[in-house]
């Protein structure tokens, strides 16, 4: 209900207004992958290939420092995990859980190349930027 009849409390466009702001925050590039659907192929030598992914996002983010860690068991020894915030431009397309996001781009070397999963997306009325939680991809080793 709005505090005076025929008005609202936030303006219908202050979410458009206020995205170049979000956006100019994001000084990371990154792209998104969603696994490929199917058994995947087989050489003549037995050799498995996965079937191909599709690329759903490709541009600018931020990568917040993560949260405090938790602690899971990954074969048999105790792996801390934790979740990173990443920030996409708002009108990107779909992201769903178990994405693969590379950042490819970061003013902090230390993250380039580093792979995360996709473990929440965040919903909002007001949107500036879409929010997804990510975790460091330990299904693949690191090079």
């Amino acid at each position: 209900m709005s505090p005076l009849a025929g008005s609202a409390p936030i303006h219908g466009r202050w979410s458009e207004h206020h995205r170049p702001v979000a956006t100019g925050t994001q000084t990371g590039r990154c792209a998104i992958t969603r696994p490929g659907a199917g058994d995947g192929t087989e050489d003549p030598d037995g050799t498995w290939h996965p079937p191909a992914s599709t690329t759903v996002y490709t541009g600018p983010c931020r990568i917040t420092a993560p949260s405090p860690s938790s602690v899971i068991v990954v074969g048999e020894q105790q792996t801390a995990v934790a979740s990173y915030e990443i920030a996409i431009e708002w009108d990107a397309a779909e992201v769903f859980e178990h994405d693969l996001i590379t950042i490819t781009a970061a003013p902090d070397p230390g993250i380039v190349g580093k792979q995360l999963l996709v473990t929440d997306i965040r919903h909002a009325t007001e949107r500036f930027e879409r929010i997804l939680k990510a975790q460091i991809n330990l299904t693949e080793r690191e090079a």
